[in-house]
């Protein structure tokens, strides 16, 4: 069981814009939506915009008199809200799900998402504006059905009141709130309402698709697509959402589109080239393979690439891939599994139990656990 604790910085320098490992997106000349093939899914309902952020009458009092307590002190607002959090989520239980502000408060559990879209609630009600800046951190990288998640998540920026809305404020004076303080987090990038709009549409279609209910996918796409419409990532669920309704051909326009018009992701590309190899178009498929090598690969691709190494008996490829993967994201315990076999292969039994070691140490799945003590007891025997 994991406990928040929120930490705050308060700074007087506005967020702007940098080079970031967040994906350059650019005018789409072909939106999304038109893509799609309608006629395979069912659109359903999906939560409205309001739903998301609505909070409880009970709940909005109780904050309100909070601040109007805090006034007395000659506490900023922006301030009072860092303070109702850590005051009201001291028990506050990490949960993968992404949820609206009443399910978070009822269930006083969420994941990163859902803790932004409560603060932005307590934003709204007391008047006060937000932006965000995603941000990575661990674990960064989980691989469940064959889906990759990546745990990218906000932390809120909430902005101190104007004292004179007639004066334009060149630096702006707030308060930034962090969910995951005691983690290493890595800066991905400034991100706004529609964006976090969009990631709770986008968060929830993932978790559709990882559970084969493609018309609930299908449906909350097209919702996230309303708020960020050149999304290379929605691009690459729609191809996913296609291929798994057996539509290989938009599947393949829809990859194709995304990669004409924007600088892809490297899960779009990944998922491109399976669709490409599925359809037997090998040359397609190369092609994608030295896109993939040019970009800067994240940890998990790179397992996938040493993987693929292995399976062609390239050994020091794999061994080099995995260890640039190590130094990206030092605590994914499989990298240190598929290191070990290399090392095993080579003849090392003593860099074959410390790696195995380490990925013990650092594994949460009991079952993996258990298969990796296993190898580590069967190399011990050996001896």
């Amino acid at each position: 069981m994991m406990f928040y604790k929120i930490a705050v910085c308060i700074t007087f320098l506005c967020l702007v814009g940098c080079n970031t490992t967040k994906v350059q997106q650019v005018e789409q000349k072909i939106q999304l939506e038109q893509l799609f093939n309608h006629s395979l899914f069912n659109k359903l309902d999906t939560l409205s915009e309001h739903s998301i952020f609505e909070l409880p009458t009970a709940e909005k009092e109780k904050l309100l008199a909070y601040a109007k307590n805090q006034r007395q002190s000659h506490i900023r607002d922006d301030r009072i809200i860092f303070n109702y959090l850590e005051s009201h989520l001291a028990n506050f239980k990490y949960h993968g799900d992404t949820l609206t502000s009443a399910q978070t408060l009822n269930l006083s559990q969420g994941n990163c998402i859902s803790l932004a879209v409560l603060t932005q609630s307590y934003a709204q009600t007391l008047g006060l504006e937000t932006s965000f800046q995603e941000v990575t951190s661990e674990p960064v990288y989980a691989k469940e059905s064959n889906l990759v998640y990546v745990a990218n998540h906000f932390k809120t920026k909430v902005y101190a009141p104007k004292e004179d809305e007639n004066i334009i404020d060149i630096f702006r004076v707030g308060t930034l709130i962090d969910y995951f303080p005691s983690r290493g987090s890595f800066y991905s990038g400034s991100a706004d309402y529609n964006d976090l709009v969009s990631k709770f549409y986008s968060n929830l279609a993932a978790t559709a698709l990882a559970e084969e209910q493609l018309d609930t996918a299908y449906s909350l796409i097209l919702q996230a697509n309303k708020y960020t419409p050149n999304d290379p990532e929605l691009f690459n669920m729609a191809g996913i959402l296609h291929r798994r309704a057996g539509d290989l051909i938009n599947a393949e326009i829809i990859y194709q589109t995304a990669l004409d018009n924007q600088a892809p992701s490297i899960n779009l590309l990944s998922n491109y080239k399976l669709l490409a190899k599925q359809l037997g178009k090998n040359e397609l498929a190369e092609k994608l393979t030295k896109r993939l090598v040019n970009k800067e690969s994240d940890p998990y691709e790179l397992l996938v690439i040493a993987k693929n190494d292995l399976q062609l008996g390239q050994i020091n490829k794999a061994k080099n891939h995995l260890e640039q993967a190590i130094t990206k994201a030092p605590y994914i315990a499989e990298l240190y599994l598929e290191l070990a076999k290399i090392r095993y292969q080579q003849g090392n039994a003593k860099q074959t139990q410390t790696l195995l070691e380490k990925a013990i140490e650092l594994e949460r799945d009991n079952q993996k656990l258990n298969v990796y003590q296993a190898k580590l007891l069967s190399l011990q025997m050996d001896k």
